[in-house]
């Protein structure tokens, strides 16, 4: 009898928090400005694992389509530990579509994105693209509250020599469901559960990370 030398390998997972802060700025009649402020708290909540930055300017083609480019910097620790961090930087260029419907209760967008990574570690950029659609409802006779939900995939478009887990293919997806409360038109909080699936090539197993995240959203 012939035997099997096929292991199933076992994904890893973690619970984590993630609290951005996301602020949004009318510029002038076109131009935008866009910063966003990022803390992770992983390896089961015990202790902060990322921070990042992110800002970003934007040029309104009209009330709904929206180009954009940025810059997005983030320092992850390597162990609870060490006060060792590696730093991500990455450039990046997006559109975004945001429109609403049924009287502006029914809001929805599509944000894409096209990431040069340049990782610690490793000489060659990674580069990827990410395509978000987010739903948000604002609860009749309540409009200061709303249901938001989301889902995010991620694709490498390079392989990269340096990392087995950055080759061309899905990389990752993100699926979001929550609420948010709109204390003025200028000041949104939101908060609810993220799933965030990662692929790993073999010997790796996959990630599947269970996030609580709430944002802080400020426009003017």
């Amino acid at each position: 009898m012939a035997s099997s030398n096929v292991h199933a390998i076992t994904p890893t997972s973690d619970f984590q928090t993630w609290i951005p802060v996301n602020i949004n700025v009318n510029l002038t009649e076109h131009l935008r400005g866009f910063l966003e402020f990022q803390q992770r708290v992983g390896n089961d909540n015990s202790h902060l694992t990322s921070t990042m930055i992110r800002p970003a300017l934007g040029w309104a083609m009209n009330e709904k389509a929206t180009l954009w480019v940025g810059y997005f910097m983030s320092a992850d620790s390597t162990s609870p530990s060490s006060n060792h961090y590696l730093i991500e930087n990455r450039a990046f260029q997006g559109f975004s579509w945001r429109d609403t419907a049924n009287e502006k209760h029914f809001i929805w967008e599509v944000r894409n994105r096209l990431e040069e990574r340049f990782l610690p570690r490793n000489s060659d950029p990674s580069i990827r693209w990410r395509t978000r659609i987010r739903v948000e409802q604002l609860i009749p006779d309540h409009t200061a509250w709303s249901v938001i939900a989301s889902d995010e995939i991620f694709f490498n478009l390079n392989d990269n020599a340096h990392n087995a887990q950055l080759q061309a293919g899905a990389q990752q997806n993100r699926a979001y469901l929550g609420f948010g409360y709109r204390f003025a038109p200028e000041f949104q909080i939101e908060t609810g559960f993220l799933y965030q699936h990662v692929w790993k090539r073999s010997p790796a197993g996959d990630q599947n990370n269970k996030v609580w995240m709430t944002n802080l959203n400020l426009n003017f």
